[in-house]
């Protein structure tokens, strides 16, 4: 795919304001949820990209309604990687349950299984990656419990889920951010070769209608007061 060099530059010159040094990577945005983004949404929007692309960089922007507000339009197949953004997005949001079940619902695709395949082949320089989804799965599962156990640490006992064993050690902070931006970056990494970063005219082809399952929980979210925010 052929790019504009003035789209494209545009892009990861946006990308690159808001990924560290320039600013923080938070793991989760509590204790205070929504976070207040970095930059204002319109920086953002204003480039017309893919909206798989625009939403994960309201995510790394911090502006999770912003993401929200394009990933309901998105979360059902085909849109393996807005499905599985959409996963991503709760994560920051803590809200880890709603995460394993989308992250349940991609496993099989090609979008995960390229970004917890080659997750520590990444890290450590090697060239092992998991030869099976449900080794990428689980290793993201396992993932999340460690996250899970971070969130615990930071909310008052009572309102810390109780879902896994309260006697593990809590994660080092900046093991888990590590980790996280590198999950973001693979997975934009993945669908910016997928669907360039040119400005996109019209993105009305890429909206899907949601299954009746996501439609319950997307109305519950809008005025349910579900996970860690009202709209």
């Amino acid at each position: 795919m052929s790019l504009n060099p003035s789209s494209s530059n545009s892009y990861t010159a946006t990308l690159e304001s808001l990924l560290p040094p320039s600013c923080p990577h938070h793991v989760l945005s509590l204790p205070v949820s929504p976070c207040k983004p970095h930059v204002p949404s319109h920086t953002i929007s204003d480039l017309s990209v893919h909206p798989v692309l625009e939403s994960g960089l309201h995510i790394l922007n911090m502006d999770l309604p912003a993401a929200h507000f394009l990933l309901r339009h998105m979360q059902a197949a085909p849109a393996w990687e807005a499905m599985y953004l959409h996963g991503l997005l709760h994560r920051i949001e803590g809200d880890l349950d709603n995460t394993r079940a989308w992250y349940g619902d991609v496993k099989e695709s090609a979008a995960f299984k390229w970004v917890w395949g080659g997750m520590n082949s990444e890290r450590d320089g090697s060239s092992n990656k998991m030869t099976s989804s449900e080794e990428a799965f689980q290793s993201a599962m396992s993932f999340l419990d460690g996250l899970e156990v971070y969130k615990n640490s930071l909310l008052p006992a009572k309102a810390a889920s109780h879902r896994r064993p309260s006697g593990k050690d809590v994660p080092v902070e900046a093991e888990l951010a590590d980790v996280s931006l590198r999950e973001i970056r693979r997975l934009l990494s993945f669908c910016e070769e997928k669907f360039g970063i040119d400005s996109v005219g019209d993105a009305s082809d890429v909206w899907v209608s949601m299954s009746e399952k996501h439609a319950d929980k997307a109305n519950q979210m809008i005025s349910g007061g579900e996970g860690w925010r009202v709209f």
